[in-house]
């Protein structure tokens, strides 16, 4: 016999698996609440329950499931890179890798930016950016420069890379010659 709790549960990640689906083969606008009620077989009243924002709560929470394992994978490379260059490189592999998931590419770079661009424009992600970038520059592995312009110059490298490999006819390439030319950018740092 299952509780409440674990039901209420199961309801909502029904909703929320469905509604991910729908809006990787639709996208946001094209999906209707309708649409996710009908895939899941559950009435309107369930969703707004677990949702009360509606439709674009849901899509928050498709967002936070899609993003997940960037958040996994930039905690295991800060926990395990010693080096603050190491660090940088790994990320934004960890980035271009993921932007070659049709799921993440869809709903993290290009449906957010559209529904909620401030979802994935990363406040916290730049502020680690630019920490690691002045560690980087007290260790010596960076020369010397102004910070907050080559952390907004890296950062918006590293998003505008992750967005072409995203639509990219062969993700796994462009995100290869990507990794490529932001090692390049990163060579000009270098003392």
């Amino acid at each position: 016999m299952t509780s409440r709790k674990e039901q209420a549960e199961r309801s909502r990640s029904r909703l929320v698996d469905a509604a991910l689906r729908l809006f990787v083969e639709h996208g946001y606008e094209a999906t209707s609440v309708s649409q996710i009620l009908e895939a899941t077989g559950m009435a309107k009243g369930a969703l707004y329950h677990h949702f009360p924002g509606g439709k674009r709560e849901l899509f928050g929470e498709a967002v936070e499931v899609a993003d997940h394992a960037f958040h996994e994978g930039l905690d295991r490379i800060v926990e395990t890179v010693d080096s603050p260059v190491g660090r940088i490189t790994a990320g934004w592999k960890l980035v271009l890798d993921l932007a070659t998931d049709p799921v993440f590419a869809k709903i993290v770079l290009v449906e957010a930016q559209a529904v909620a661009p401030e979802a994935w424009t990363g406040a916290s992600q730049f502020q680690l950016l630019r920490a690691t970038l002045e560690e980087a520059i007290a260790a010596g592995e960076i020369r010397p420069v102004p910070l907050d312009a080559a952390t907004a110059t890296l950062f918006g490298a590293i998003r505008r890379m992750a967005d072409y490999v995203a639509v990219a006819d062969d993700p796994g390439a462009a995100a290869r010659d990507g990794d490529a030319v932001l090692h390049a950018l990163l060579e000009g740092l270098r003392p």
